[in-house]
């Protein structure tokens, strides 16, 4: 099977380039991915917080956690006749 140049051409041109998504959530992440050594205090900024965010997350769950183990109930058992 021959190929001509434009065909050969054509395929070079598609491996070199991976496939884009055009949806908004990988178009805004190329967007920040681009940017990131332009504006990296503000980035360093954006993964500090996100970071104490989790923090307090965390610090919900675990009172949620103590929370339910301090309220365990007595059980009684009853004699079924």
């Amino acid at each position: 099977m021959n190929q001509t140049k434009k065909q050969k051409g054509r395929k070079a041109t598609a491996e070199a380039q991976p496939e884009t998504c055009c949806c908004p959530f990988c178009f805004s992440n190329r967007v920040w991915e681009e940017k990131k050594d332009q504006y990296s205090g503000f980035f360093a900024h954006l993964r500090k917080a996100r970071i104490e965010v989790l923090r307090g997350l965390r610090t919900l769950i675990d009172e949620r956690i103590s929370s339910l183990e301090q309220d365990r109930r007595k059980v009684t058992k009853v004699k079924v006749e």
